[in-house]
């Protein structure tokens, strides 16, 4: 299989937990992942301001963040995800 996976992270009051997730899709075996990070934090938040400094640590080109201007709620940040995935097959 040679095809690009899109996987979404939709985060809200999740940001202890992001590097977790993050470092377990770049320890793949499988490299040819795009990550969609979708922020569903309110701007103001102090958890906005963590979930920007947990991301701020990866620099990889396959790393998308995407930040709603209010929370919308996981099915509209997984929505938003799709919406921003270049993948053959999406998670």
């Amino acid at each position: 299989m040679d095809d690009l996976v899109s996987v979404i992270i939709p985060t809200y009051k999740g940001s202890n937990f992001l590097s977790r997730a993050i470092d377990s899709i770049v320890n793949q075996t499988y490299k040819k992942i795009e990550i969609i990070i979708v922020d569903d934090n309110d701007p103001l938040s102090n958890e906005r301001m963590k979930t920007e400094k947990v991301v701020s640590n990866y620099k990889a080109d396959n790393i998308k963040y995407i930040k709603h201007t209010q929370n919308m709620k996981g099915a509209v940040a997984r929505n938003t995800g799709i919406a921003y995935s270049n993948g053959q097959y999406i998670c």
